[in-house]
């Protein structure tokens, strides 16, 4: 992540990221502020996430998509992410 015009950019995902997820990624993988804990998801999510504090692709584990050096999850991202960045292209 690259912190640009009081955003982010994420290189491995190619999108700009806006205020609000900027804040919520810097206090929870950059910061490591304790929240309270994410619900687990029931499906995966399709596409590819990365973890904004180290750039790791994030896996799907036990219910999280999760940073798998530790930094945190994505769980209530997800939907954020893929209104501003669609992770999956649909053939026409």
């Amino acid at each position: 992540m690259i912190a640009r015009n009081n955003s982010m950019y994420c290189e491995a995902g190619q999108m700009m990221l806006g205020k609000t997820l900027y804040v919520r990624f810097q206090s929870r993988f950059i910061e490591h502020i304790p929240e309270e804990p994410l619900l687990k998801r029931l499906n995966k999510p399709k596409g590819q996430f990365f973890c904004p504090g180290c750039g790791q692709r994030m896996k799907f584990i036990d219910g999280y998509l999760a940073c798998p050096a530790g930094h945190g999850s994505l769980n209530d991202c997800v939907f954020d992410l893929n209104l501003l960045h669609a992770h999956d292209k649909i053939p026409t």
